[in-house]
């Protein structure tokens, strides 16, 4: 608590001591361990801003997720973009774990650091990327790609699916493949959250095998 106080006058933040009740309260659920922030959310990007960033040194690399509804999946993945220096991620405005402090909590904090795009039509989203110049890539367990083969030294987009329907077939046209990640046991496919990392950082990976001197 004392190092929390130092680092808030430091940073010119006010500090209120209050109850347990009121903290329960504030945290909607009473995930705090004593301690609350009110942080004001970072200000919203646009599908402009995430192609004119980059990734690692390289072409923009962003994540978009289809209906991801649980928070520590949503979390899970802007967490890997982040450690990735990926670009950005592209939500739907419906059906998509809510932008509140528990995805905050999930991403490790990365939902504040990570640009974040909300679309009312994914599918028209994605299609605009195309248009820029971007590879999109859908990862689907039944896709005509293994992951490993496919191109990343572009503008690249990843669309991962939602935990019980996968990638919506609206979604999937707007893609210019589907990337598979083999399976080698008797489970069928890995939870969403781990499949985003996987090709997230072998994106980031071939390029820098394509280009040494890659951040």
């Amino acid at each position: 608590m004392a190092d929390i106080r130092s680092l808030a006058a430091t940073a010119a933040v006010a500090v209120t001591f209050t109850d347990v009740s009121e903290l329960d309260q504030l945290s909607h659920g009473g995930q705090h361990q004593g301690v609350v922030a009110a942080v004001r959310p970072p200000p919203p990007a646009t599908i402009e801003d995430l192609l004119e960033g980059e990734s690692a040194g390289g072409p923009p690399l962003i994540l978009a997720a289809d209906q991801v509804q649980d928070v520590g999946n949503l979390g899970g993945l802007l967490r890997t973009l982040e450690a990735v220096d990926g670009t950005g991620a592209i939500v739907p405005a419906r059906r998509s774990a809510a932008l509140t402090g528990g995805l905050a909590r999930a991403s490790a904090g990365a939902s504040f650091r990570t640009p974040l795009v909300q679309v009312a039509n994914l599918a028209r989203a994605l299609d605009q990327l195309r248009e820029a110049g971007a590879w999109v890539y859908a990862l689907d367990q039944h896709g005509d790609t293994d992951f490993t083969d496919a191109d990343f030294s572009r503008p690249t987009c990843v669309v991962v699916g939602g935990e019980s329907r996968g990638v919506r077939p609206g979604v999937r046209k707007a893609c210019d493949a589907a990337l598979r990640i083999p399976m080698y046991g008797g489970v069928g496919s890995l939870n969403v959250s781990v499949a985003g990392a996987l090709v997230l950082y072998h994106a980031v990976r071939s390029r820098q095998e394509a280009d040494p001197n890659a951040t």
